[in-house]
């Protein structure tokens, strides 16, 4: 008999904001720490069990940039297959609530116009963001 090892591939779900402020949306700089060292991405994190999505955000938020948002559209879901985790981005476009932004992850953050969204060198997962973002915009015109 020929016994077979299957592993099961691990799916992380991580919600992330589209801040949008005053026309301009903020992108964050990853930590030189941080898998994916400095490339830029929409702030979030991995939910915690029990968790909701829009539960997750807000938390996540909190924690690295101490402010407070209002959540008002969710985004098709982004994934990224890295072969032994898949990670699920749940993007939510999002206003401020707080404007006093203390940094505890990223290595700086940036306001930018959306159209120069790409001009950044961001996380594979979080380009497809991006493309969401601009069909929501292209809709609400």
């Amino acid at each position: 008999m020929i016994e077979t090892l299957v592993l099961k591939k691990a799916i992380v779900r991580v919600p992330c904001a589209i801040i949008e402020h005053k026309g301009k949306v903020l992108a964050g700089q990853r930590s030189a720490e941080l898998s994916f060292p400095l490339k830029w991405e929409f702030p979030g994190g991995k939910q915690e069990k029990n968790e909701t999505d829009e539960e997750t955000l807000i938390r996540e938020i909190r924690e690295e940039l101490n402010a407070e948002i209002l959540i008002v559209q969710k985004l098709p879901i982004t994934s990224k297959d890295q072969g032994w985790r898949e990670i699920l981005l749940v993007p939510f476009v999002c206003k401020l609530r707080s404007t006093n932004i203390l940094l505890t992850e990223h290595e700086q953050i940036l306001w930018l116009a959306p159209e120069d969204l790409p001009s950044l060198d961001w996380t594979e997962a979080d380009l497809g963001v991006i493309k969401s973002y601009y069909d929501y915009l292209a809709s609400r015109k």
